[in-house]
């Protein structure tokens, strides 16, 4: 089966890149989007299969969308750089879609499900590996470029749920997600975090529901981080506040209709 296989990197570990690549086979089409945008790839075993798009950064799902548009595969594949999966993972999900073949996404077993035999239909949540079938991907138009971190596949899997495109998650294809260790993990970048995970998750919940749901899933966070907030600000606990503070920041500017505009130069 001709495959590409998607990496996005920003800033990224070498390391973590490096470990990735020894598991893709030589044989597959590798696209990897640069969002630094001048990631410097000296010393990498890079094979002729491989095409580096650089890209000025426009979030997860966007650096994934750069690269699909521009697959000439049937299939395409997308894992984030901490994940540590085995070496045969790419053809053991290449079996499943040849057995699936009406699918829209195959998502591995990350550790939070049971691993047994029996297969998720319609899955919905946190995804770090995604093999796509390309054909029903288009006619959702990808992933939605509003959202910059979190959620964006999520709201993808729902989306594919809607349209009636299954999405399976595999329990007894099993990976290891080492969240969030292939960038640096500066306060910046953890209050950058913050801010998306709370702009993401009532954005998902407008755009998919409505505004007055996404007030009731979100309205217990708006709450506890207000109070944890003047908590931490009374014992002189600046760096939990600060965290505290860019999830409310990141909540209201969502609520309020702004678009998603925090960035790490900012």
């Amino acid at each position: 089966m001709t495959l590409t296989i998607i990496l996005v990197v920003y800033k990224s570990d070498k390391n973590k890149l490096r470990d990735i690549l020894k598991k893709i086979d030589n044989k597959y089409n590798i696209i990897i989007v640069d969002n630094s945008y001048n990631y410097n790839f000296e010393n990498f075993k890079l094979s002729k299969k491989t095409r580096i798009i650089r890209s000025h950064n426009n979030g997860n799902g966007g650096g994934i969308n750069t690269a699909l548009k521009q697959c000439k595969t049937k299939n395409a594949m997308y894992t984030d750089l901490d994940v540590k999966f085995n070496k045969n993972l790419i053809q053991r999900l290449i079996n499943f879609s040849r057995k699936i073949k009406k699918f829209s996404v195959l998502v591995p077993n990350d550790g939070n499900f049971k691993r047994n035999n029996k297969i998720i239909k319609y899955y919905i949540g946190k995804a770090s590996v995604m093999f796509f079938n390309l054909k029903n991907l288009r006619k959702i138009n990808f992933f939605d470029e509003n959202f910059f971190l979190d959620y964006e596949e999520i709201d993808l899997l729902f989306r594919c749920k809607k349209r009636n495109f299954p999405a399976y998650l595999i329990p007894s294809l099993e990976i290891r997600h080492e969240r969030t260790t292939a960038t640096r993990n500066t306060k910046k970048i953890k209050n950058l975090r913050s801010w998306h995970y709370m702009w993401s998750m009532f954005y998902f919940y407008k755009k998919n529901y409505n505004f007055f749901t996404a007030i009731n899933k979100t309205f217990k966070f708006l709450i506890k981080d207000f109070l944890m907030l003047m908590f931490f600000i009374i014992s002189f606990n600046f760096k939990k506040s600060s965290i505290r503070f860019y999830r409310l920041y990141g909540l209201i500017s969502s609520i309020l209709g702004l678009k998603s505009f925090l960035r790490e130069e900012n």
